[in-house]
C-alpha cells in the first residue's frame, strides 16, 4: 500500500510541476517568451511565420541599431539591455506600490 501511495504522490507531482513550468500563456518559467511570441504574431493566428519572425527581427535590429549605421555594436546591445532593467524596476516598483495601495484600501474598509 505504501509502495502505491508513494508511485500517486511521485507522479502527481512530476505532473503537477509539468503543468507549472510550461509556458501556455505567457505564464510559468519564462514569461517573457508568451509576449514575446504574441508581439510577433501580428495576424493572432497563433503560429508566427517566416515573414512575421523577419519583420519583427528587422524591426528589433532598427532599434537597437542607434546610430543608424547598419550594424549593432556592443555598446549599443548593452544600451538598450540596462534600457530593458530600468523598465522592469519601474515596473516592479509600480507593482509593489499597487499592492501596498490595495493593501491600504483592504484595511479601511
Amino acid at each position: 500500500m505504501k509502495k502505491i501511495l508513494s508511485l500517486f504522490l511521485g507522479f502527481t507531482f512530476l505532473v503537477t510541476a509539468s503543468v507549472i513550468a510550461h509556458d501556455h500563456e505567457g505564464k510559468g518559467k519564462h514569461p517573457m517568451a508568451g509576449e514575446h511570441f504574441k508581439k510577433m504574431d501580428t495576424n493572432d493566428d497563433k503560429k508566427v511565420s517566416k515573414e512575421e519572425w523577419q519583420k519583427f527581427h528587422d524591426g528589433f535590429f532598427q532599434e537597437l541599431d542607434k546610430d543608424g549605421d547598419g550594424s549593432v555594436s556592443l555598446e549599443e546591445l548593452k544600451e538598450k539591455r540596462m534600457d530593458q532593467k530600468e523598465k522592469m524596476k519601474d515596473k516592479a516598483k509600480e507593482k509593489k506600490k499597487q499592492g501596498k495601495e490595495k493593501d491600504q484600501s483592504k484595511d479601511s474598509e
